[in-house]
């Protein structure tokens, strides 16, 4: 039997066509279906990858090769004379070019004649080559620069770049409408390689090319409908071809044949020569040189040259085909000629011809000077690639964006090899130095010796914190600095005894060390080189980058370093990204509101329409590359860190050597030798197990004579009590709350003993290791806060530096810490001075979280200059911005309503809950502590909503008041004072006092310098303060100047409020206490009338109904249940609503077990012993103590009063629904978007549980939002009672994140009020008043982090809806915006004013009996 070669062209062709019709049902599009499988095809596909050797055994010996009816020609001579007689070997692409087409040949199918001039000359004006420099280069340059921009480390050259640039130019150059441009460029492969590399009529090849024909002439057809519908044409060669259709000279087929030629023809030939090209030029140095010489110099002609002649040694076909009907002879007059038979398939190999020494000089060199005549890359004859200008500027383009990066190189290993999906290039991975490489530099400089720090200070002060204007220029235009900041810190002291001093500049960038400092000093240079000069203690050189170097400690995140630990929350993205998608985030977001609100729309279509508005933009063209982000990758996991750690390569050389010197060691001292192997075996195998229980033997003592030794070092070490004075706190919050981020400064002072440093380092090991592969990236533990952090040790010197640019609050942000990631703050700041008492280095300590954050603030120091590159970001952002760039890239339509709800809600997350690991480690639960009820004043135990009629009456105690005053005023209030849990028959009475007021009214004299000295620092500071009205949020017309009261022009130094049942026992009450001022000389500064509205009313099922605000919305709802007070036992009570008295009240445990730090006198101060001795740790000790417990059973009250502008607000709901029935198509009254902003209807039915109308019956609480309404779609995410109290709504772990949510409830007492108003009118309101043992953690967390923040919960510059401060743009027009989430979209809510004015206000402490009785003794 005799093999004979039978290609397909054309009666295999006939048979495929005939068992498989273009109208045929073939299986669904799936490129990977031309992979080839098995080991025949993997030997076939390494003949076809290095054809050089076996051509040239042919062009020597065989040079025109029969097989059966196929005919290999591999001379130069008679690859050209085939390839010029177009008449005699015609192309046999035609048959199929036209089955395809839809019944029209192209050009590429035709033989010479009139019907293919007269198609050229149309195709040559609707292309013409001329234009080919102009227009389509810039499309290539730009679409190849994103590509390249957006990779990471690596980039697959072919499948991602050469592949994806070919559709970017058929859609904005051809005019062609592409979708999506990996799935376009897969029907042009596939259509390819039909018409070009399937010799044998291959099945799966036509199923392909057939499904994606008729993906291809839906594309035209739709295109050339887009063109006839614009009206007037556009100058694009689709727009050409279609103005000859409407003249005359060429059919909708012919439309079709040219653009599908010309669309197959291009793209992937150019993948294939681009392709097999950059495999060249990466194999071979000399033409990988000369290509990067050429793209240095920004030499076009230079580098076209390099690149067809690094072509010709890889081009894009071995051969054409060309096929002979009749016989016809070759090579006549060069010698002995040669018959080619009737109906032969002819494969004339130009990669061969290229490399024959007879007509081309020097072959086998690279001379990128060689002359056009020696080269047949493109072809040669009338069929010479009439796209080669196409594929050499794309080509160009491509290699200039490759070269533009640093470290361009082909991949280590195999995904380095070239990789082909049929004959064409699907992977070819290429590397480059990391683009998000990022870098956190500390640069630390002794200052000269005598030098003030005040001097230093004031010159860093000078540049900003804020960076002032000018700063921010500088430092922006270098564009790679993402934080920097300088302070000077004292680092101890010199031997003359005077403070020393370093010079700290800390900055976190993109590139390397060297790049990120000589980033700062293009941009500061001038600055920072005068300061070097001026105050450094060491010699600054003439390279002021050299001298940063050489002052900034190796701080990186290699595991173990005892200089120490790093961290970056958001790791591979540059400052360039982050901006860029920031703005495309905002541009997409605005679309998408407008999109979804239209009736009909939905998520698909929304996203379909932001996608074809954002890529007729070309600003946002880089937004459809895909772009690798690290902050979506999951962790690495147990098993990575477990690998890194102990299967590290000096870990386990060090344990092997060991063990196998201690094996030998156990065999020959207790085994005498032996050349039996059955006993050798025996004995071997003995001593290697007693050697490793010895091992374990030996470490576990150790670890246990560690682990005692760390105890007693623990119990010896001695925790600070001492708080920051008021003068340091303001110069640290003049910097704070500036904007969405924060930086700080801590400096401490390191424990001594080597056995300190080994923990500091085995800490920062442990710490690593998580952050790098237990925790997600970006994450520590499950905060996501953080931008970078690290901590520092000082050379030279004790001390410990942290450094930390983080979102939010100072407060919200060590609360993190607190409930989320204690044991890695505790395990590292263990080692320092003064920290909180801990165990086993890691438990405790920051859990003990007022401590901690006393502590905390005492060690900062002031950041003097502080630079952000996006103050406007919280790292929540910055992910999601990541995600909609992910979304708007590559998001299948089916996951669109996910990608909108990345605007106004929360992308979908699995919930998670703890581990056993995670349980086991909780600490346990907080023993159950009964209450000294009659201690206790009776407000804590509810608002006394039976007592309907009530006044506030205000006080300002003068500093001149004499002491019997004093003495008689506070003896007469604390006479009718109501303590205890019962409830008051007829009138009730509570008294409160401000700091002012305490130190006037009997511990004025407790010992000390500042007798408040144990008291809270927000107390001492006051609501007015600059500070805390900035953290409040009181700016505008809240700010405190324009208050009524609790001003600093107006202070109020204690509230009486006075319950009753009628008007005739308050006004009873009202003149006792109007007599006790007149008596004693204490003002009453301000009154107001309070009231309930509405507690007598009854719901529908009979129940009594909540007291209501002055919006008309049920009040009091949602309200903690005090551990102790009994209640708990009465009624079920779901356990989310049931807080520790600690959080409340003085002298009890807290959420997690510890005792607050209790406002307290010197023991001295209270010789009667009227109130409680206490230990350091706050619990009750018996006999003598330093302290005695002032604020036990006692509270501090948040009181302010509140305009609440109900004609506003009921004004804005009914014009929003006007507005959002226009939108949406749906009729929607006022109350469903008053429902909306509060979160409840207004009989207090939440929205959980009743999303379309209010329930009629009495308000329901025990919903958990993270568990019903995870992303907001019934409650907005934004929404007040949202805001006010997320529940399980900020983390997908719910039981977690419920305690930690308990750690910030209030207990709310107010009441409604109504004034005359300055207008004539009637002011209406709310005295809001709150119970809370930690005014900063809860109150004040409440209001700057949940409720004032523009970006709670991911939302972007949205405020509180119903109590938020809303922003006005320069004309006085509110501009305050809220969204909310649908399904398929959101609707925002925009021009929003504020709904509620702040009119007064202050922090006060509200005393127990003892406390009082303790007043009125130092009165005595």
């Amino acid at each position: 039997m005799v093999f004979k070669c039978s290609p397909k062209y054309f009666h295999g062709l006939a048979k495929a066509q005939a068992e498989l019709p273009v109208d045929a049902g073939v299986p669904p599009f799936d490129i990977r279906r031309l992979r080839s499988k098995g080991l025949i095809a993997r030997a076939v596909g390494y003949l076809f990858e290095h054809p050089d050797w076996w051509l040239g055994l042919f062009r020597t010996f065989l040079p025109r090769f029969r097989c059966g009816r196929f005919v290999l020609l591999t001379r130069n001579a008679d690859v050209r004379e085939v390839l010029e007689r177009q008449a005699d070997f015609e192309t046999p692409y035609g048959p199929e070019m036209v089955e395809f087409a839809g019944g029209t040949n192209f050009i590429l199918g035709m033989t010479d004649g009139e019907e293919y001039r007269r198609l050229k000359s149309v195709v040559l004006g609707a292309f013409p080559p001329g234009e080919v420099e102009e227009r389509v280069r810039p499309i290539a340059a730009r679409r190849a620069r994103e590509i390249v921009a957006a990779a990471d480390t690596q980039l697959n050259a072919a499948g991602d770049l050469f592949r994806v640039v070919s559709s970017a130019i058929c859609r904005d150059y051809y005019g062609i409408e592409v979708d999506d441009e990996g799935e376009f460029a897969d029907w042009n492969i596939a259509l390819s390689t039909l018409f070009f590399g399937d010799a044998t009529a291959s099945r799966p090849v036509r199923e392909l090319a057939i499904a994606a024909s008729r993906n291809m002439r839906a594309a035209i057809d739709r295109s050339i409908d887009a063109v006839l519908g614009d009206g007037a044409p556009r100058d694009r060669p689709l727009d050409r071809l279609v103005g000859a259709m409407l003249e005359g000279r060429i059919g909708r087929g012919d439309v079709h044949a040219i653009m599908m030629g010309m669309i197959t023809g291009f793209g992937p030939t150019t993948l294939l020569g681009g392709g097999n090209c950059l495999d060249v030029v990466l194999s071979r140095r000399e033409i990988f040189d000369e290509v990067a010489a050429a793209v240095a110099a920004g030499d076009d002609a230079r580098l076209d040259r390099a690149i067809v002649e690094a072509m010709r040694f890889k081009p894009i076909w071995i051969s054409p085909w060309r096929y002979a009907r009749e016989e016809r002879q070759i090579g006549g007059g060069r010698g002995k000629p040669y018959t080619i038979r009737a109906d032969t398939v002819i494969w004339p190999a130009t990669r061969s011809a290229m490399f024959d020494a007879r007509a081309v000089e020097q072959p086998h060199r690279f001379r990128p000077e060689r002359p056009d005549r020696e080269t047949l890359v493109f072809g040669h004859g009338i069929h010479k690639c009439i796209g080669a200008a196409l594929a050499r500027v794309q080509t160009a383009e491509c290699f200039r964006a490759l070269f533009s990066r640093q470290g361009f190189r082909r991949a280590n290993g195999r995904k380095g090899k070239l990789v082909r999906l049929g004959p064409y290039p699907d992977l070819l991975m290429v590397q480059f130095d990391p683009v998000g490489l990022q870098s956190m530099v500390t640069v630390m400089v002794p200052v000269k010796a005598g030098t003030p720090r005040e001097t230093v200070q004031a010159r860093f002060d000078a540049l900003g914190n804020p960076s002032t204007a000018k700063v921010r220029k500088a430092l922006d235009g270098v564009g790679t600095v993402h934080f920097a900041s300088m302070s000077v810190i004292e680092t101890g002291a010199t031997e003359d005894g005077m403070p020393a001093n370093h010079l700290v500049l800390e900055m976190s960038g993109d590139g390397d060390r060297h790049a990120v400092l000589a980033a700062f000093d293009r941009a500061l240079g001038d600055r920072t080189r005068q300061i070097f000069l001026e105050f450094s203690a060491d010699p600054v050189g003439n390279d002021p980058v050299a001298f940063m170097e050489r002052h900034a400690p190796d701080v990186s995140p290699i595991f173990g370093s005892l200089n120490g630990l790093v961290f970056g929350g958001t790791p591979g993205h540059s400052v360039e990204r982050i901006l860029r998608e920031d703005q495309l985030a905002k541009t997409a977001m605005r679309m998408v509101e407008e999109l979804s609100a239209r009736p009909g729309n939905d998520a698909a279509a929304v996203l379909h329409e932001v996608r074809a508005r954002l890529r007729a933009d070309p600003s946002f063209q880089w937004a459809f590359l895909p772009a690798p982000s690290m902050l979506d990758d999951p962790p690495k996991g147990a098993w990575s860190a477990f690998r890194r750690t102990l299967l590290a390569r000096p870990v386990y050389l060090t344990v092997g050597t060991v063990y196998a010197l201690c094996w030998a060691l156990t065999y020959y001292l207790l085994f005498y030798p032996t050349l039996a192997w059955p006993h050798f075996l025996l004995r071997a195998g003995t001593a290697f197990v007693l050697s490793g229980l010895g091992i374990l033997t030996t470490l576990s003592f150790a670890l246990g004579l560690m682990l005692i030794w760390l105890r007693r070092i623990e119990q010896a070490s001695v925790a600070s009590t001492q708080s920051i004075s008021l003068d340091r706190l303001v110069e640290l919050q003049q910097r704070e709350d500036r904007g969405l981020q924060n930086h700080m400064t801590a400096v401490s002072t390191l424990k001594p003993g080597v056995f300190r440093r080994m923990l500091l380092r085995f800490t920062f090991y442990v710490i690593s290791i998580a952050a790098t592969h237990i925790f997600r990236p970006g994450f520590l533990s499950s905060i996501g806060t953080i931008h970078f952090a690290r901590w520092v040790c000082i050379p030279g010197t004790d001390r410990l530096a942290f450094f930390s640019n983080y979102g939010g609050s100072w407060e919200s942000y060590l609360e993190d810490f607190i409930t989320k990631a204690s044991k890695g703050l505790t395990g590292v700041w263990s080692n320092t001075e003064g920290f909180p008492p801990t165990r086993f280095l890691f438990f405790h300590g920051a859990r003990d979280g007022d401590r901690f954050k006393r502590w905390a603030r005492a060690q900062q120091v002031p950041t003097g200059f502080w630079y952000s590159a996006y103050p406007h970001l919280s790292t929540t952002h910055i992910r999601k911005n990541a995600l909609i760039r992910q979304g708007l890239c590559s998001a299948r339509l089916s996951e669109a309503r996910d990608w909108i709800s990345l605007f106004s809600s929360t992308e979908r997350q699995p919930w998670t809950r703890l581990n056993r690991l995670q349980r086991l480690l909780l600490p346990d639960a907080v023993p159950e502590e009964m209450l000294e009820q009659g201690e206790i004043q009776s407000i804590v135990f509810g608002p006394m909503g039976r007592l309907s009629h009530g006044r506030m009456l205000a006080f300002h105690i003068p500093p001149d008041t004499d002491v019997a005053g004093r003495r008689e005023w506070l003896g007469r209030i604390v006479a009718k004072l109501s303590f205890g849990d019962a409830p008051p028959a007829h009138s009730a009475m509570i008294a409160l006092f401000g700091p002012d007021g305490l130190r006037r009214l009997g511990l004025d004299e407790a010992g000390g310098n500042d007798p408040l000295e144990s008291f809270p620092l927000a107390f001492r500071q006051g609501m007015s303060s600059p500070y805390r009205s900035r953290v409040l949020d009181d700016g505008g017309p809240n700010d405190p100047g324009e208050w009524l009261w609790g001003s600093q022009g107006n202070p109020v130094d204690a509230v009486v409020n006075c319950y009753a049942e009628s008007p005739q026992v308050l006004d009873g009450m009202v003149a006792m206490l109007e007599a006790a001022s007149r008596d004693t000389g204490i003002p009453i500064v301000h009154s107001l009338d309070l009231t309930v509205i509405g507690a007598r009313a009854e719901a529908a099922d009979g129940c009594k109904r909540k007291a209501h605000d002055q919006f008309g919305f049920a009040d009091g709802i949602s309200q903690p249940v005090i551990r102790g007070t009994g209640r708990e036992a009465c009624v079920p009570v779901h356990s989310m609503h049931l807080v520790n008295a600690g959080e409340f009240l003085f002298g009890y445990r807290d959420e997690h077990g510890f005792y607050p730090p209790s406002p307290t006198v010197p023991g001295r101060a209270d010789p009667l012993g009227i109130l409680r001795a206490i230990g350091t740790d706050g619990s009750i000790t018996a006999g003598k103590a330093p302290l005695h417990d002032f604020g036990r059973n006692g509270s501090f009250m948040v009181v302010r009063q509140l305009w609440q502008h109900v004609e506003r607000f009921e004004d804005y709901c009914r014009h929003a629904a006007g507005d959002v029935s226009d939108l949406t198509g749906k009729p929607v009254t006022p109350d469903w978007v008053a429902a909306r902003i509060v979160g409840r209807w207004k009989d207090g039915s939440s929205l959980i549980q009743n999303p379309e109308k209010p329930a009629g019956r009495s308000p329901d609480n025990d919903f958990t939002f993270g568990a019903e309404d995870p992303q907001g779609l019934r409650c907005p995410l934004g929404a007040h009672v949202r805001r006010s109290n997320p529940r399980a709504s900020l983390n997908t772990d719910l039981d977690t994140q419920i305690r930690i949510t308990r750690r910030h409830r209030i207990l709310r007492v107010g009441r409604t009020y109504s004034a005359a108003a300055a207008d004539a009118g009637t002011e209406k309101g709310l005295l809001f008043m709150c119970v809370n043992a930690s005014i900063e953690r809860q109150y004040e967390f409440i209001q700057q982090t949940w409720m004032a923040a523009g970006n709670f919960h991911g939302l972007r510059g949205e405020k509180d809806p119903l109590i938020g401060n809303q922003m006005v743009d320069e004309a006085g027009d509110p501009v305050g915006r809220f969204a909310i989430p649908t399904w398929e979209g959101a609707i925002a809510l925009n021009g929003m004013p504020s709904f509620v004015t702040t009119r007064g206000g202050g922090y006060f402490f509200l005393p127990s009996r003892s406390a009082l009785r303790y007043m009125l003794s130092r009165l005595d």
